[in-house]
């Protein structure tokens, strides 16, 4: 288990297995804004700099890193990565590039990497798409 204080201060004990993805923030947010998805249905918003949250977790399978559309790093459990497709009609927002879509449970992850690239980042942390 591992702790993570939510935005509201409040303080929460999660498996950091369940981790599935860890993002930066988005533009507008404070430069230490990250926002953590997998331990519950919602995504947990905290005030700790995603790169130093990810330095702190021990999963038993690192997670890999990837690029988003707008130049910030995402970490995503590969293990829960079900697909990866090219992009489509509005996955890629004006002035950004998307060169492929991850699924990871009921959520997606546009990032900058090509489909093969991703694949074979998704794959050596443990995924198998």
């Amino acid at each position: 288990m591992t702790e993570i204080t939510a935005l509201d201060g409040s303080i929460l004990h999660i498996d950091v297995n369940s981790i599935t993805i860890v993002a930066g923030p988005f533009p507008g947010d404070p430069p230490n804004r990250s926002y953590v998805t997998g331990p519950g249905p919602a995504t947990i918003a905290t005030n700790e700099d995603a790169a130093t949250l990810i330095a702190r977790l021990s999963p038993k399978q690192p997670l890999a890193k990837l690029t988003r559309p707008n130049d910030t790093p995402v970490w995503i459990q590969g293990s829960a990565v079900t697909l990866v497709r090219r992009p489509i009609v509005g996955d890629t927002p004006p002035g950004e590039t998307v060169g492929a879509v991850l699924f990871i449970g009921d959520n997606h992850q546009a990032v900058e990497q090509d489909v093969a690239t991703a694949c074979s980042i998704v794959n050596s942390h443990g995924g198998n798409v």
